[in-house]
């Protein structure tokens, strides 16, 4: 299923890739503004399916995750997780907000220890912008 979804969103990712050419080549020549127009619109048509098939990616992984390691099954973790795997990759302030609306209290301390135990065990990587994604 995770090696569909995976083919699925690398396959619309190239569909989104075509139409920006193809809008992109129609706006330039200005001969066809009534088709620059359509290509726009099929682009944000294709694009609303780009991050609900995202975020089923990461759901999958993190549940694949937990099931593998049972020692990483504790509450907070699992809710790290599902949070990066729900609202797409954050920083550790925004990971401590969100860990406080779901549990009413957090700790940045405690979730940065998790976040570094989850980079060591490759499910979570840091982007360029210092947020934390699942890999």
């Amino acid at each position: 299923m995770a090696g569909d979804l995976k083919e699925l969103n690398e396959k619309l990712e190239e569909v989104i890739h075509r139409l920006n050419s193809l809008e992109a080549i129609i706006t330039e020549t200005r001969k066809f503004p009534e088709v620059a127009s359509l290509m726009h619109d099929l682009k944000i048509g294709a694009q609303l399916y780009d991050e609900p098939l995202k975020m089923l990616q990461r759901l999958i992984e993190v549940k694949h995750y937990l099931d593998r390691h049972t020692e990483s099954r504790d509450e907070i973790t699992r809710e790290i997780l599902n949070a990066l795997a729900l609202k797409g990759p954050m920083n550790i302030s925004e990971l401590t907000r969100e860990m406080t609306n779901i549990r009413g209290k957090a700790s940045r301390v405690t979730v940065k220890k998790r976040i570094d135990t989850l980079i060591q065990k490759k499910m979570v990587s840091k982007t360029e912008t210092g947020r934390y994604q699942i890999t």
